[in-house]
C-alpha cells in the first residue's frame, strides 16, 4: 500500500505497529518508498488495512 505523511523512523513504527496489531498481518514499511508491504496469513480487507494506517494520521494513496 502507499502512504503519504510519513517523515521519520517513528513514523514507519507507528505504520509498523498499527499493521502488526491485525491478527494474521505483518507489515514491512519502507520510509523511502513511501509504502507497506503487508503479509497475511488469513483474508483481512483493504478498509481494515486502511482504516488502522489512516488511524494513525496517515494517508493510504493506494492499495495493490
Amino acid at each position: 500500500m502507499k502512504i503519504t505523511g510519513m517523515h521519520c523512523e517513528n513514523c514507519v513504527a507507528s505504520v509498523t505497529r498499527a499493521i502488526n496489531r491485525i491478527d494474521g498481518a505483518a507489515a514491512k514499511v519502507s520510509l523511502k518508498k513511501g509504502e507497506a508491504v503487508v503479509s497475511y496469513d488469513r483474508e483481512i480487507s483493504n478498509e481494515e488495512l486502511k482504516k488502522v494506517v489512516e488511524d494513525r494520521g496517515y494517508h493510504v494513496v493506494s492499495i495493490q
